[in-house]
Order: C-alpha cells, then sequence, then structure tokens
C-alpha cells in the first residue's frame, strides 16, 4: 500500500547555517549538488508514492512558493505542491497540525525539510500496517561527530572517521494516521508531546535503515560534506 500525501516542515531558521544562508534563503532551499534540499525530499517522496506534498513554511517562506510553485515534475511523476505559512511559531507539532488540514488522506508522511535520504520505505510502510500503528519512525545509525580511537592492549590501532555508531537515532520522517492528526499539539514540539504519549501507548512503530545514506544539514560542515557525498536516489 501507498502513502500518497505528506507535509514537509521547513519552518526553521537555520541559524547555525547562516554562512550559507546568508538570511536571503530558507533552509530547505539550501542547494545539494545544485538542487535545493526540499527539492531532493520531494523527489524521494514521489520515487515512493507520494504525488501530493505541503510545504510548512515560516522564515522566508515566500522562497518555496517562488521556486515551486504549484507542482514539481519529478523524474518519478509530478506532484502537486501547497503551502502553509505560520503566522506565528507554532513548533513541529503545531505546525503539523495547521498543515494537515490540508490532506485528504487516511495517512501521511511528516519529515524534517533539513535531511537527505534515500531510503527505500517500502519496509516502514509495511510494518507500519503490520503493527497496526498510529505513527512509523525511520531509524538511521548515528553519524559520530567525531573520529573514532581503535585500541588493543592499550595500543592505537586505528582511527575511524566519524564512522556510524551502534545506536538508532529519529531519521526526521514519520508516518503519521489521521485518527490522531487532533491529538497533536496546538503550539509545542511532536517530540515532546504527541511522540512521548504514542510511545506510552506502545502505538509507534519503527523501522531501521542501516544502509541509507542520510544526514541532516545543520552546519556549515554537513554543508560541504553533503555537496562532497550525497549519492543521490
Amino acid at each position: 500500500m501507498k502513502i500518497t500525501e505528506a507535509i514537509i516542515l521547513a519552518g526553521g531558521k537555520g541559524t547555525r547555517l547562516r554562512s550559507v544562508t546568508e538570511d536571503r534563503i530558507p533552509k530547505g532551499m539550501v542547494k545539494i549538488k545544485n538542487k535545493p534540499i526540499v527539492e531532493w525530499e520531494i523527489n524521494w517522496l514521489a520515487r515512493e508514492g507520494v504525488n501530493k506534498v505541503i510545504i510548512s513554511t515560516g522564515h522566508l517562506g515566500e522562497k518555496f512558493e517562488e521556486y515551486f510553485g504549484d507542482h514539481l515534475n519529478t523524474p518519478f511523476g509530478q506532484v502537486k505542491i501547497g503551502y502553509n505559512m505560520e503566522k506565528t511559531k507554532l513548533g513541529s507539532g503545531g505546525a503539523f497540525k495547521e498543515s494537515s488540514l490540508l490532506l485528504e488522506s487516511d495517512r501521511c508522511f511528516v519529515l524534517n525539510g533539513d535531511i537527505l535520504c534515500n531510503s527505500s520505505l517500502d519496509k516502514l510502510i509495511m510494518n507500519h500496517f503490520k503493527q497496526k500503528a498510529y505513527a512509523s519512525m525511520l531509524l538511521v545509525k548515528l553519524p559520530s561527530p567525531f573520529g573514532v580511537v581503535e585500541v588493543s592492549d592499550n595500543i592505537i590501532t586505528k582511527f575511524v572517521e566519524k564512522p556510524l555508531l551502534p545506536v538508532y537515532i529519529h531519521a526526521g520522517l514519520d508516518i503519521i494516521e489521521r485518527n490522531i492528526f487532533d491529538k497533536f499539539p496546538d503550539k509545542g514540539q511532536m517530540e515532546e508531546t504527541i511522540f512521548i504519549e504514542l510511545a506510552e501507548q506502545r502505538k509507534f512503530a519503527a523501522m531501521k535503515d542501516d544502509n541509507c545514506y542520510w544526514r541532516s544539514i545543520d552546519t556549515q560542515k554537513d554543508f560541504d560534506l553533503s555537496n562532497e557525498n550525497w549519492i543521490g536516489l
């Protein structure tokens, strides 16, 4: 079964990426290998079966509308694009709740507007239905922010530059069922409210992907590394 609608949360100012945005463009419009982050995301979603995306905007949100208009022709088909601009700062939970009013389907993807990922989402979707979950989260291994030193018998044997660590983090993409849309906070972060409740209710499924490319574009270093090694879709 496919999920055909998605919300991209792209309202942040990206203060740690100001050396790139120069406060002229929103974070999601930063280009990685000649395409804005959000364009890569829409292409990814289209590949996974999505044909309608709502971009939740805030800071310099008009830049998205100027660039995308009401649709994007991707290599995987045309995607209709709508917008919901925050009038006041709502947090991820409030932004999702307000944007969800523009959806028609029984469920949707929601993703952060600053990630690059090429994970195949079939297993995430299948597990979501198998578990009869209200929500599902894509998990990836944590990229170490530092180089790692390997030691044997108090002798250094190897230096490993920023490996993936054997712990999992939220990849910034989730599936949300319509029956909990109205349970999201009017204002506040979803990670601090509804996500905690869903975990306590054992209604929050997850799927690990150890093999995909994933990076959150938060700093100049993330920007530089992604332009070097993003492998595309």
